[in-house]
């Protein structure tokens, strides 16, 4: 049996200076929650979690010897009743990029860098990664709905699509020379 212990920073000076560096660089401040614990190998570990809610609930797994769950593990739990269809695009797309990740660590900016690069890179459609933020959203209110985070990170997050004139199938426009024309012969 671990035994984890749970640290607030909020008054330490150097956390203090670290939220305040972040807030005018315009990012997300670091979690105020430290959970320590050992791991089976003797190496000293820690995890920053954003509540005392999330942090108690992290110590609590690590006393009954079990790891923070990952948005793999999050995914793998939320699939298990559904189709084969609804995890790919996760599998494909947000899996590789957040999956090892603990889901009370990603953040909205998480999130969006991944769409991004979807939108960027992959040169998906909005449409399409609408679909998949749809998906990934079901799967992390599966995680608040079991109290592993405290609220969505998704919510939220949309992509603007806007409609295109639809293009008209181009076909060959040939134009005959006069002699070749019907009415002159």
């Amino acid at each position: 049996m671990r035994h984890a212990h749970i640290e607030d920073r909020g008054r330490h000076a150097d956390y203090q200076k670290a939220v305040a560096r972040a807030l005018a660089a315009g990012r997300t401040p670091p979690a105020r929650y430290r959970v320590r614990w050992f791991d089976d190998a003797g190496n000293r570990r820690s995890w920053s979690l954003p509540t005392r809610r999330i942090a108690e609930a992290a110590a609590s797994d690590l006393s009954r010897a079990r790891e923070p769950i990952t948005l793999n593990r999050l995914v793998d739990l939320w699939a298990a009743a559904k189709p084969e269809h609804y995890r790919r695009p996760l599998d494909r797309h947000v899996l590789p990029a957040l999956g090892q990740a603990p889901v009370a660590l990603i953040s909205r900016v998480d999130i969006l860098r991944v769409v991004n690069t979807l939108y960027a890179e992959a040169h998906l459609s909005p449409t399409t990664i609408n679909r998949i933020c749809a998906t990934l959203r079901q799967v992390l209110a599966s995680g608040v709905e079991h109290l592993l985070l405290p609220s969505n990170p998704a919510d939220g997050i949309r992509i603007p699509v806007t409609r295109q004139p639809r293009k008209l199938p181009s076909r060959r426009i040939q134009f005959l020379s006069p002699a070749e024309h019907p009415q002159h012969h």
